[in-house]
């Protein structure tokens, strides 16, 4: 019976001097707090969740928070221009638009005929010079997703042409240079 009443008694004090310690912790802190935001009225101060929220300020501070690799949204809208420059120029014969969609040096690899080639952007751009521009193809396309890794980027994009009843799937790999995003490869297939 005395070893049960020397061990409760024991719990009750740890217990007691963890709390005690939790509350200085969590005083030291809200002391800190007023001292780096120069509260006037030190008794305004209220901890909810890390909001700290004073008379004269509102301060939202993570302490926990882990820094993530995020990509500003404007990257990715860059991106969607470059797509739909190829998707716009191949759908309006607009070569000017679908030139600037790629760099200079870009490869293309496509099945043409029945035959899988190698292509530089000058031989993907004949496909369209004989046909009027500005004159709506029927062709219409779907940027499916993008994913950015730094300078660098994959997009997928779904490519309907009612005419032939094809449905195509375009993969690209597109690179950030001077300042502007540039299709560098291409793929497609038949779905």
């Amino acid at each position: 019976m005395k070893h049960l009443l020397f061990i409760t008694l024991l719990f009750c004090f740890f217990s007691a001097l963890s709390q005690n310690k939790n509350d200085s912790i969590a005083h030291i802190k809200q002391q800190l707090l007023m001292r780096n935001y120069h509260n006037m009225n030190q008794n305004r101060v209220i901890d909810y969740d890390k909001s700290f929220v004073s008379d004269d300020k509102l301060f939202y501070e993570s302490l926990t928070r882990i820094p993530e690799i995020n990509y500003s949204f404007s990257e990715k809208e860059m991106i969607e221009k470059t797509l739909k420059k190829y998707i716009t120029g191949s759908s309006y014969n607009d070569l000017e638009k679908l030139e600037s969609a790629f760099a200079t040096d870009a490869t293309l690899y496509l099945t043409v005929r029945g035959t899988f080639k190698k292509l530089t952007p000058t031989d993907y751009f004949s496909f369209f010079k004989n046909k009027k521009k500005g004159v709506f193809s029927g062709r219409k396309g779907n940027i499916l997703s993008i994913d950015i890794y730094h300078d660098i980027a994959t997009a997928k994009v779904e490519i309907f042409i009612p005419d032939g009843n094809l449905k195509l799937m375009d993969l690209f790999l597109l690179k950030k240079l001077k300042g502007d995003w540039k299709i560098i490869s291409k793929t497609a297939t038949r779905l």
